[in-house]
């Protein structure tokens, strides 16, 4: 299935996801997730996001483990909250793909570590982390590994179209301010969002000015797009790391995640008007290879049920036989579960902003040996989002 998608034969792609699923039975949220990320990068928005509704409901059943399941080491796969946070951000820009702000608003929204995060694993984190490994995420960099910072910019380009200024403002702050935290040599910046965010600053008369003002040193003369229009290119680049099993500094062999070889390289976009670069905006590659082992387990650690694990422990005591099946069970689908993960995903997020004069342009999109290329109307005063899976 990978296979046909990275040479662009997205129907026989999914011919094949659905011939794999009946055979082998797969979890259905696993095959949803890859079927929405088919037809996302076949460009089919609203296909994909109504898949993707579908998943995150899935997603949200899965979070809650029932007692037979438990019991019987039957247990379904569990999306990681990075995942979770990257589905939410994809189906964000299907709907700004379609013209709809206010939905891609609401979906992005849903990535934000105040929202998600919480929901999904705030009370536990910590407690799980030290349980797991003895220690925990450094506190530094936790928002760098925790919290969507390109969740965080879709959010606040969804409010911009919307036409809500200050939700805008304040989504693209916390995106910026989650990229300053990025540790040294990570991909993560927004540099060219800092002329914007000093000039709206400014204009609507935010208290976060002074601060802003002493930590960007560029001028936001140049920052309102004025009689030209905006197009804002989202470039989905690379493979995410796969699962892997290691031999740790102790020798014992743990589960980690490992790289995947893909055409490395920032894009590049061109129009007649002149080409701009774009920037990392999140490397999920990144973030995942930092968390390791550790990341791994608290993705797919739920909180146990301690009745049925008391009871495969009776059940070993007293019927040894049937007892130890349902524990050579559970270790094997705990085995399973570690090795599953949502490999259709992007690497990498790049973005670039351009100023455009209104009329219609063409946007050629390069990077590392691929081009894409796109027709855009671009209007004064209404940013245009262009979306461009390069994997």
């Amino acid at each position: 299935m990978r296979v046909l998608a990275d040479v662009g034969q997205y129907d026989a792609a999914l011919t094949e996801l659905d011939s794999v699923a009946a055979r082998e039975e797969l979890d259905p949220l696993l095959v949803a997730v890859d079927r929405g990320g088919l037809l996302h990068r076949a460009g089919a928005w609203d296909a994909s996001s109504r898949v993707w509704v579908r998943a995150a409901e899935l997603a949200d059943d899965h979070e809650r483990v029932r007692l037979s399941e438990e019991f019987t080491g039957n247990i379904p796969w569990r999306m990681g909250s990075l995942e979770r946070q990257t589905l939410h951000t994809l189906n964000a820009l299907n709907y700004l793909q379609l013209g709809r702000p206010e939905d891609a608003a609401v979906e992005a929204r849903l990535t934000n570590a105040l929202t998600l995060q919480r929901h999904l694993e705030e009370r536990h984190q910590i407690q799980m982390e030290r349980h797991l490994h003895a220690i925990h995420f450094d506190e530094e960099l936790r928002p760098y590994l925790v919290q969507s910072a390109i969740g965080l910019y879709v959010s606040g380009l969804a409010h911009e179209l919307a036409g809500n200024e200050a939700s805008a403002f304040i989504d693209y702050l916390a995106a910026w301010s989650i990229t300053r935290s990025a540790p040294p040599g990570a991909p993560s910046r927004l540099t060219h969002l800092e002329p914007w965010l000093l000039s709206e600053a400014r204009r609507l008369g935010r208290p976060e000015l002074e601060a802003l003002e002493r930590a960007i040193p560029v001028p936001a003369a140049s920052a309102r797009e004025g009689e030209s229009g905006a197009l804002v290119v989202v470039v989905e680049a690379g493979k995410l790391p796969e699962r892997c099993v290691i031999e740790d500094a102790k020798e014992a062999r743990v589960w980690n995640v490992c790289p995947r070889p893909w055409r490395r390289g920032q894009a590049r976009v061109e129009t007649a008007s002149g080409s701009w670069d774009t920037e990392t905006v999140t490397s999920l590659e990144n973030i995942l290879l930092r968390r390791g082992s550790l990341g791994v387990s608290v993705d797919t650690t739920r909180k146990p049920n301690l009745w049925a694990r008391a009871g495969a422990l009776s059940l070993f005591v007293l019927m040894p036989p049937l007892g130890g099946y349902l524990l050579a069970r559970s270790a094997v689908e705990h085995g399973t579960q570690m090795e599953q993960g949502w490999l259709s995903l992007p690497a990498e997020f790049q973005v670039a902003r351009l100023s455009l004069p209104p009329g219609r342009h063409t946007v050629r999109v390069r990077r590392s040996g691929q081009e894409e290329t796109r027709e855009v109307d671009i209007v004064s005063g209404h940013p245009r989002v262009l979306v461009v899976p390069m994997h």
